[in-house]
């Protein structure tokens, strides 16, 4: 992305004076109490992705804003069946609401989402026995075969059918 030729790739793909912007976005579950470690929410930081690498290895220069909470609620008001179904829907709502303002005002493409594990999971709408980025089956993670990239669909499809 930090370079001449990304740019012009991408300002190449949207209309005459339109603005890009590469976003990276970091979220992670965090705890809200220290007294009552029942209570989460997903924090939510924000890097545009034209800042230098220099200045990301610099504390003090702030590159990253926080711009919002998600909820992580229990959902208790659904079936054990619908709670995580309803858990990935709760969050890329809030999630798209939260980034609202953003897609009226450039071209945002996201250039990185930096989480962990159960995250990734999160974002890309599968379980946690699964591979948040190809479609390989559970008993074949680890397994150092090609399997193809995870889509939208797939992911959609493999949650609702498994």
């Amino acid at each position: 992305m930090w370079t001449a030729d990304w740019w012009c790739d991408m300002q190449k793909k949207v209309p005459e004076g339109a603005t890009i912007a590469p976003i990276i976005l970091a979220t992670d579950k965090t705890s809200l109490s220290q007294f009552r470690g029942d209570k989460t929410a997903y924090p939510v930081y924000l890097s545009i992705g034209n800042i230098a690498k220099e200045k990301w290895r610099q504390m003090s220069a702030q590159v990253t804003v926080l711009i919002g909470y998600l909820p992580s609620g229990k959902l208790d008001c659904f079936t054990p069946d619908e709670r995580s179904l309803a858990s990935y829907r709760l969050f890329h709502h809030c999630m798209s609401l939260l980034l609202q303002p953003l897609v009226a005002a450039v071209y945002l493409i996201l250039a990185a989402y930096v989480v962990d594990f159960p995250e990734q999971c999160l974002v890309a709408c599968c379980k946690e026995n699964r591979c948040p980025k190809c479609v390989a089956a559970a008993d074949e993670r680890g397994d150092p075969l090609d399997s193809p990239m995870r889509c939208s669909t797939q992911a959609r499809a493999e949650h609702i059918f498994s």
